[in-house]
């Protein structure tokens, strides 16, 4: 089970709004700070080595991916005992963690903010033809979770409109949606994509731009409000 905390560490915190989480205890928020902290001071010997600036949008989430694996990987036990004494399920608990260590970071790491920086700037980005590319092999199976996701999406969309949602908000629910359909086709992933799948940022990040490319036929309202400011 600790490896699983793990891998959620680093597969969810680059990936996460700096939003708003439930509110912690105060041993869940000892442990955050400690790991804000220590991120910190790994990112900050990472950053006289090589400006962290000047790392590429994947670079950056890479970095900030194997940084969180060597500060949790310290604290294993300590991030199972919390994760289960939580109560909620282990990849919401572990991404409402990653928002407040990804908060704490942004508000006290200045070498932090050049990370969350040069990532957004890799979101905002066009993607490639290649990532957009769906081959006929996949395409059964990024078309079920893009309809799966658009269907919860329209549901959301007509009980509370996306578009009057704040930014944060949006991408919080819309990444709740993605990981709830990952976990519901976890099989179906690790068949199609490999054992390792889950724990590649860079190839979650391409199937993620796929999903999108076909949700934006889909449901292209639904989709339109993830790009609005």
């Amino acid at each position: 089970m600790t490896r699983y905390f793990l891998i959620a560490a680093a597969a969810l915190l680059p990936l996460c709004s700096i939003g708003q989480a439930q509110a912690q205890t105060a041993s869940t928020a000892q442990l955050e700070s400690q790991l804000a902290t220590e991120a910190c001071q790994e990112l900050t010997k990472q950053n006289t080595a090589r400006p962290l600036a000047q790392l590429s949008p994947t670079e950056a989430m890479s970095t900030l991916q194997q940084t969180m694996i060597q500060v949790v990987m310290k604290h294993p036990q300590e991030v199972e005992k919390i994760m289960k004494a939580n109560g909620a399920d282990p990849s919401t608990a572990m991404r409402e963690m990653g928002q407040r260590v990804a908060t704490k970071l942004g508000a006290d790491c200045p070498v932090a903010m050049a990370l969350f920086t040069r990532m957004a700037e890799g979101n905002t980005g066009e993607a490639s033809a290649a990532d957009l590319s769906v081959s006929p092999e996949e395409q059964p199976l990024l078309i079920k979770l893009s309809t799966d996701i658009c269907t919860d999406l329209s549901a959301q969309d007509a009980k509370k409109p996306l578009a009057k949602m704040p930014k944060a908000e949006r991408m919080n629910l819309v990444q709740a949606m993605m990981e709830k359909h990952m976990k519901a086709n976890q099989a179906a992933l690790t068949k199609q994509y490999g054992p390792t799948f889950f724990q590649d940022m860079e190839r979650i990040r391409a199937m993620g731009v796929k999903v999108g490319g076909l949700m934006a036929k889909q449901c292209p309202t639904q989709a339109a409000a993830f790009t609005r400011p």
